[in-house]
């Protein structure tokens, strides 16, 4: 079995820079210098620069200047990032949520292209072991390209996400709807073609492997391979970039199967968050798991289907959604009545409680949190947000200034261990998890009896009814309480 096919050159582009934010002039009515030491000059030095290098590498043809450049990009973004957030001056508010915003979306555009790039050097890598018969090596190499290229496409989403989420309105920076416009079609087609590109990748690793085990004389793992990849290349037989050599490949294996291609099974794109442990998270290397992650896996092999999880940010997962650039979002989110008019619901899953958090040394008390003296750092767009708003704001008891609203829950724990807010109001379980070796300890639990469920469009009934049968498959299963065991959950 060394029958090869040719390797699909892959075409790589840079994005274009924010071109159309070139600021014409900066509010100066306020002191530059602030109680946190940093300047709005400053901010917008780095966010020159971030410009700068990105021109750079836009213009540059040799791929060890590319990096070179993205990661100046990466660099002089974070710094702005950072910058901008140690500001305190009311006359360039508008200013400085701008730079923030745009400076996190061409960080992620950075992630994602550094990503794309070494994905496809680990894709070449891995072909280049498949040609010389060392098919052990490859699929390692192979999977890791698909993860890679997976990842850059959790990137481009997230930076989709923040750039449509960017606010001209009172700027110096002129109005950037058209850029915008522009950008956004641009960024999901390269999202698109990372997750094609994340499954072309998937299908070469178990044709590795089906090669692998022939070699070894396992003629069933060898077919039960071939299948797998036959059902990722059949996937891909209506892609405009893969689909000719896809098709390929896919005829080759069942040929060398001897026997009728089987079904093709559903493949369904998984929205996750993904920075909330233990749920779900992006690991170190780009992968992504967690309790919900190995939970959709487990139901998606007994229901007969195959899952791609994407990581979003989760104030824009639910319009992700209804624009179906995902198929569900499986990711602790919790049942609610304003979420049923947007989604349809599984069964719940799971039953859990909010939890305050406060650092070790801390003498807040929850009798400060409900007087409203306390500043409290959240999730933005999460069930927590919802509750101080509707307990502690609406209700007159605490000023809206005190709620200090975070991208995600790790970023509001990091600024209550440094002091710039007093609680964090979260998930029961993420918040344990994170407390756990840190200077900081759980100051009560808020007793809200939420429950997760997973969501998908309304119209996806089929759908829903597949996934309420894998959960009840799955909550009989001893694997359940495993999982929970695993990653230490706690449930009401």
């Amino acid at each position: 079995m060394r029958r090869f096919l040719s390797i699909l050159v892959l075409a790589i582009f840079i994005l274009s820079p924010a071109t159309a934010l070139n600021s014409n002039t900066l509010s100066t009515t306020s002191p530059d210098v602030n109680q946190g030491g940093a300047t709005v000059a400053e901010a917008y030095a780095s966010y020159e620069a971030g410009n700068t290098a990105w021109n750079n590498a836009w213009g540059a043809s040799d791929f060890g200047l590319i990096r070179q450049y993205l990661n100046q990009a990466k660099t002089s973004f974070t710094t702005c990032l950072n910058t901008a957030g140690r500001v305190n001056d009311p006359s360039n508010t508008a200013n400085l949520a701008l730079m923030k915003s745009v400076s996190s979306a061409y960080v992620a555009l950075a992630d994602a292209a550094l990503a794309m790039y070494d994905g496809s050097d680990v894709f070449s890598t891995g072909r280049a072991q498949m040609n010389a018969g060392q098919f052990a090596a490859a699929a390692g190499s192979l999977q890791s390209a698909g993860d890679r290229f997976q990842n850059a496409q959790a990137l481009f989403s997230q930076a989709t996400t923040t750039l449509q989420g960017v606010s001209y309105a009172g700027t110096s920076f002129g109005d950037g709807t058209a850029y915008t416009a522009a950008i956004v079609p641009v960024l999901n087609g390269k999202g698109a073609y990372m997750g094609e590109f994340a499954i072309y990748a998937r299908g070469w690793q178990h044709t590795a492997l089906a090669y692998q085990a022939s070699a070894n004389g396992d003629l069933a793992t060898s077919r039960s391979e071939g299948v797998q990849a036959m059902n990722l290349f059949g996937s891909l037989r209506t892609s405009t970039t893969f689909g000719a050599d896809a098709t390929s490949n896919y005829n080759i294996l069942a040929g060398l199967l001897g026997s009728a291609p089987p079904t093709q099974r559903p493949r369904y794109i998984v929205g996750v968050d993904g920075a909330y442990p233990p749920y779900s998270y992006v690991q170190s290397d780009g992968t992504i798991t967690g309790f919900d992650v190995e939970s959709a896996r487990w139901i998606a092999d007994r229901m007969g289907f195959d899952v791609t999880f994407v990581a979003i940010p989760w104030d824009g997962i639910i319009p992700v959604l209804q624009s179906k650039r995902i198929d569900m979002i499986y990711s602790g989110m919790s049942i609610t009545e304003e979420r049923k008019t947007q989604v349809a619901f599984s069964k719940p899953y799971i039953k859990f409680n909010q939890s305050a958090a406060i650092r070790a040394d801390s003498a807040i008390t929850m009798g400060d949190v409900m007087a409203g003296t306390a500043v409290i750092g959240v999730q933005r767009g999460t069930t927590g947000e919802l509750w101080v708003r509707e307990n502690l704001i609406n209700t007159g008891r605490m000023p809206a200034a005190h709620l200090k609203s975070f991208d995600n829950f790790p970023l509001a724990f990091a600024a209550l261990l440094n002091g710039q807010v007093d609680v964090t109001i979260y998930d029961r379980n993420p918040t344990v998890d994170l407390v756990s070796g840190k200077n900081a300890r759980i100051l009560a639990e808020i007793d809200t009896k939420e429950e997760y469920g997973i969501a998908v469009r309304k119209e996806d009934a089929q759908l829903l009814d597949t996934l309420n049968r894998g959960l009840d498959q799955l909550m009989a299963d001893p694997y359940w309480n495993e999982l929970k065991k695993k990653y230490k959950l706690e449930v009401v």
